[in-house]
């Protein structure tokens, strides 16, 4: 394209009509590579007087003196605040030591906890519940009731190196013996008991006579209902919005639950959580725990009635889950027969067969109900039975048990 033709026929017309006021062509008039080149909208304007260099320089100096201190107060503030406990993450604060004394065994779980809210939390990092387990049980020391402290020894020197020495002394130490002393006098119980509140008196832990003591049913009962509503986050609440709890132990079994009324069924416990008072119902029913269940199990099995005499047994369980074995030492040789007693150990094997384990609970339950130590034997189901639509449903209740850690034989 000839540029200099387009250019004088622009001029051309500019100087024809120079009374007229200057119209520049538009962009589709002209050619693409044009474009950049086009004149602008208006005449370009004359050139406006500059103000003064100095004395702009004077007014930004006096912005800048009296927004400087507003600037570093914002700051201090902003350090201040973000700096502070409640924005920082959060440490536990403060420890709590519970040892429990089973049939098979003792543990001891120490416990991190932030000292926030009604209800403290415990930590959840990973770090926030370490626990340790040694063995034999405390009923192994009835020929030396003296020596039981020994094992608890193990215990609290495990918690020393989890708690700094500077919070042992406001760090509560508490020993629960749930069960293998039943069988003991009670001259010997409380030797066993005596021994472990010498060594808990000089572990350096915070630590009362009363912290340790032998616990029933009921109680293990109430321990469990308040550790589900407090997982659950339903501790504080009404006593309607809280859950029960139905617990297969070793030996017994424990269903507590908080009545909508405290008229409606005699209440065995009160608590106090979360500043909230709950009237607690909890029974205990001996001989209903899944250790018993086993041990019968094991007596009315076919397969050891007709396994020949050898120093292995191995059963077929159909309530134990696939994948899951179970190899035990024969102790309990009065509920078992003549060729478990003579068997070096046992050996479950999981069917996972849910039709012939309800079956076989069934039948169980109806064995025990000549045997049941609080008769009559039904006082679970009429006692359950009758929340249904009424009080407590029954799926408000939440099972727990404790299935790889069974005092089995």
């Amino acid at each position: 394209m000839d540029f200099s033709n387009l250019q004088s026929r622009a001029s051309s017309s500019s100087s024809s009509s120079s009374s007229s006021s200057y119209i520049p062509p538009h962009r589709t008039q002209l050619h693409p590579r044009m474009h950049s080149f086009s004149p602008p909208p208006f005449p370009p304007q004359p050139p406006q007087p500059q103000k003064s260099r100095p004395k702009l320089l004077v007014l930004a100096a006096a912005a800048l003196f009296c927004v400087a201190p507003f600037l570093y107060y914002i700051f201090a503030t902003a350090l201040s605040v973000h700096g502070s406990s409640k924005f920082a993450d959060p440490s536990p604060g403060f420890h709590g030591l519970v040892i429990n004394a089973a049939p098979s065994g003792s543990s001891i779980h120490v416990f991190e906890f932030y000292s926030e809210g009604a209800l403290p939390s415990v930590a959840v990092d990973g770090s926030g519940t370490e626990s340790e387990r040694v063995r034999p049980g405390l009923a192994a020391f009835a020929d030396d009731p003296g020596a039981a402290g020994r094992s608890i020894s193990e215990l609290i020197k495990f918690a020393k190196r989890r708690v700094r020495k500077k919070d042992r002394a406001k760090t509560k130490v508490v020993l629960a013996v749930s069960g293998g002393l039943e069988g003991l006098s009670p001259m010997v119980r409380g030797r066993i008991v005596e021994s472990c509140r010498r060594v808990l008196r000089k572990s350096g832990f915070m630590f009362r006579d009363e912290w340790a003591r032998v616990i029933t049913g009921e109680d293990e009962g109430v321990f469990s209902w308040v550790a589900v509503n407090y997982i659950l986050g339903t501790l504080g609440s009404e006593s309607e919005d809280t859950i029960g709890t139905v617990e297969l132990g070793g030996r017994s079994m424990e269903v507590t639950f908080a009545p909508r009324e405290s008229t409606q069924l005699q209440t065995s416990r009160v608590v106090k959580l979360g500043g909230t008072t709950y009237n607690l119902y909890t029974l205990s029913l001996q001989q209903f725990g899944q250790d018993d269940a086993w041990r019968s199990e094991l007596h009315n099995s076919g397969e050891l009635r007709t396994a020949s005499s050898s120093n292995d047994k191995h059963v077929m369980n159909p309530c134990f889950p696939r994948g899951y074995g179970l190899t035990s030492k024969v102790r309990d040789a009065e509920s078992l027969t003549s060729k478990v007693r003579d068997a070096e150990s046992l050996t479950s094997y999981p069917a996972g067969n849910y039709s012939a384990c309800k079956n076989d609970a069934l039948a169980l339950l109806r064995t025990r109900k000549d045997k049941c130590s609080h008769p009559p034997c039904n006082l679970l189901l009429s006692s359950i039975g009758n929340l249904q639509g009424s009080a407590i449903p029954l799926e408000r209740f939440y099972y727990t048990s404790e299935v790889f850690f069974w005092d089995v034989l």
